[in-house]
């Protein structure tokens, strides 16, 4: 008998995965045929999905994203218990601040910075202004210097847009895409209201030869811009609201205040603005109507709030009991007068309602103006911001603090206590 040679009972596993695979897609048993095809799909899917998760989120590879994330897991490490109804400042002082995303948007003379609850700054933004001034929408951060030349639009992860003006800036405001206003003390005018994109390019500008520009705001739609301003009309003052349409840079219409000096300008929806001005609160239209919604006097007017295309003023009250009565816009309608047990020092509104801060604490009421809670551990703050879901954030000159209607200290009240 032949001995047998081994080699010849082994099977040769292929050593290339080519081979292999194309041996599996080969097989006799349609089970391993359908597996090894479905193997072979769910890989290049696979692959083809992180490529196009990179193409589309080739940002958060940028070095300013890097810089956050790292800046995120530094605040996480040093966040800690008990902390996280506070927000501390960095440099224990601000100038001035707005909501941004879940939490604070703050400047002092050096630097913004993005913050949240439990003092973790997500984000530190270089400034050295004389006096920085925060407005902000869904997704930026307008920071500007008033009386100086210097304006950035700030994102989550940094700075889109760096702007220095030939011309010192008086105010600004941002639209909800993220457009913005800036109104200066334009060379060879009285002054001018100039609309920017966010890569901080001007797109429309207006230059006032007569008048003096007091506030300029977008439309919801960032299509339009309405401006209140004043001149000098012999001996009196007359305020006038201005539509401008941004694409075509034409004047929409101009509508006189007579014997009114302006306050500030809110949009209550895209075609109609609301006026306050020294007599009275205004419904203006773009087709240049007027509507008095309320009368008042500038030596009777206490506090206003405005956010969105909602207004709140505070104003002295002389019936019954009440030391000042509130009244509210929203969506262009007169609501009030509220009778107010004491004067306020500062308001603040959002969708939710209107929060009152007093000498005793902080009182936040529905949109019907019905009272819900008060906290009286809340005094002494310098500012009140009020969230869409009720959340109250109080400025304080070292600190801000959050409020809600379930804080320690906080009491449940109704419109008959």
């Amino acid at each position: 008998m032949s001995e047998q040679n081994p080699k010849q009972n082994i099977i040769r596993f292929p050593l290339s995965r080519r081979e292999r695979r194309q041996r599996l897609l080969d097989s006799k048993d349609a089970r391993i045929r359908t597996t090894a095809l479905l193997r072979m799909l769910c890989g290049w899917a696979l692959v083809l999905g992180t490529a196009l998760f990179l193409i589309a989120n080739y940002r958060i590879f940028t070095p300013t994203s890097l810089r956050t994330l790292g800046s995120y897991i530094a605040a996480g490490i040093r966040s800690h218990d008990g902390d996280i109804t506070t927000i501390n400042y960095e440099n224990e002082t601000f100038s001035d601040g707005a909501l941004f995303e879940s939490g604070l948007a703050y400047a002092d003379s050096d630097a913004l910075f993005l913050s949240r609850a439990g003092s973790m700054t997500t984000l530190r933004y270089s400034l050295g202004y004389s006096d920085p001034a925060v407005e902000s929408s869904t997704n930026y951060v307008l920071v500007y210097d008033r009386g100086g030349v210097k304006a950035a639009l700030v994102g989550s992860a940094g700075a889109v847009a760096e702007l220095k003006l030939e011309s010192t800036i008086l105010n600004g405001s941002i639209g909800r895409s993220g457009r913005f206003v800036l109104t200066t003390n334009e060379h060879g005018y009285r002054t001018a209201a100039a609309v920017y994109d966010t890569a901080g390019k001007e797109v429309f500008k207006y230059r006032a030869s007569e008048y003096y520009i007091v506030s300029a705001v977008l439309s919801p739609d960032c299509n339009t811009l309405g401006i209140l301003a004043f001149r000098q009309n012999g001996v009196t003052l007359e305020s006038h609201v201005l539509f401008f349409d941004v694409s075509s840079g034409k004047q929409i219409s101009d509508t006189a205040l007579t014997d009114a000096l302006g306050v500030t300008l809110t949009y209550s929806e895209n075609n109609a603005a609301i006026a306050l001005c020294d007599t009275g609160l205004y419904h203006v239209t773009r087709r240049g109507t007027v509507d008095v919604l309320l009368e008042l006097s500038s030596q009777d007017l206490i506090a206003t709030a405005s956010q969105g295309s909602t207004m709140a003023v505070a104003v002295r009250s002389y019936l019954n009991d009440a030391r000042s009565d509130l009244y509210t816009v929203r969506n262009g309608s007169l609501h009030g007068p509220f009778a107010l047990t004491e004067e306020p020092t500062a308001l603040a509104v959002s969708n939710a309602g209107t929060a009152v801060l007093s000498a005793s604490g902080v009182t936040v009421y529905n949109t019907s103006a019905e009272p819900q809670w008060h906290n009286d551990d809340a005094v002494g703050a310098r500012r009140v911001l009020m969230t869409d879901d009720g959340t109250v954030f109080l400025l304080y000159n070292r600190n801000a603090r959050i409020f809600t209607a379930h804080s320690e200290r906080s009491e449940e009240i109704h419109a008959d206590n």
